[in-house]
């Protein structure tokens, strides 16, 4: 009998946890097929009474929105190669040489991570508008870079730590190179980490909002995060615009993950088990 409460106390709360998670994507789903006056109906109702794609059709007329969705693209592709490039070797040398400061350096580079955004975004500010990267997109990647890097670096570690040291010494007296043990036993092993780590660089990226409202202003900077700001005006909020650009930004998302979701799950255990 205790055992048949259990669980259904189990499957009660997993339907629970279940509807927390996936009402508010219904929800914003159906806001984007109402119309705006019926969003503000009260009491609100579950089910819309008429669908309409006006919202999204308003959308695919604005130039802009194709525009600020290719700068987000563009920018969290650059990103997170470019974190992935500098975390990769970083990590990889913490992980296999054993310097002076190496746990100092592991230490700072996770008090990096404990600083807010905002508290950067003034020096960035300042420094990209005497060096000319202000309201450009390669600025957006160096600002960006600067905060994905040490979580890249410190979650590639643990990857690395997870390899034998072992295998690269093999390929060592075989007559590899320190760099070609690297690239031909490394590398493969740790794919998972690679996938993990990249795909956190490119969702940060894409969803960030302050640095672009600080760092551009044109236009043709502009960022999707920033474009759905801009539906919320000062004496109105365009609700059924706001959710249909929510839903629009969140699919390229959703099919990126959809194709690397096994890499993914077994990139974020991979490293927590040290051999």
């Amino acid at each position: 009998m205790k055992t048949r409460t259990k669980d259904i106390l189990w499957i009660a709360g997993a339907i629970c946890l279940l509807f927390l998670i996936f009402f508010p994507i219904y929800w914003m789903l159906i806001s984007s097929l109402r119309p705006n006056v019926e969003i503000f109906h009260f009491p609100p109702k579950l089910f819309p009474e008429k669908l309409t794609l006006e919202a999204y059709r308003i959308l695919f007329s604005e130039p802009q929105v194709g525009r600020a969705l290719f700068n987000t693209v563009l920018v969290s592709a650059g990103t997170t190669l470019l974190s992935l490039s500098i975390a990769t070797f970083g990590a990889f040398g913490i992980s296999r040489f054993r310097f002076f400061g190496r746990k100092s350096l592991q230490f700072y580079i996770l008090v990096t991570q404990m600083l807010p955004v905002i508290l950067l975004s003034i020096p960035f500010f300042t420094i990209f508008t005497k060096l000319g990267l202000y309201d450009t997109r390669i600025g957006l990647v160096f600002a960006y870079t600067s905060f994905t890097i040490p979580f890249c670096a410190l979650t590639m570690v643990g990857f690395y730590n997870s390899i034998p040291v072992s295998l690269e010494e093999s390929a060592l007296i075989d007559g590899c190179t320190r760099l070609e043990a690297f690239l031909r036993i490394v590398f493969p092993l740790s794919k998972p980490g690679f996938v993990a780590t990249g795909f956190f660089a490119f969702v940060t990226a894409w969803n960030e909002y302050l640095l672009p409202v600080v760092l551009t202003t044109s236009p043709k900077s502009q960022m999707l995060v920033v474009e759905i700001g801009s539906k919320i005006g000062q004496y109105d909020i365009k609700w059924n615009e706001l959710m249909a650009l929510s839903v629009l930004s969140s699919i390229p998302l959703m099919i990126i993950y959809a194709f690397v979701q096994k890499a993914f799950v077994r990139g974020m255990t991979a490293g927590a088990v040290k051999m």
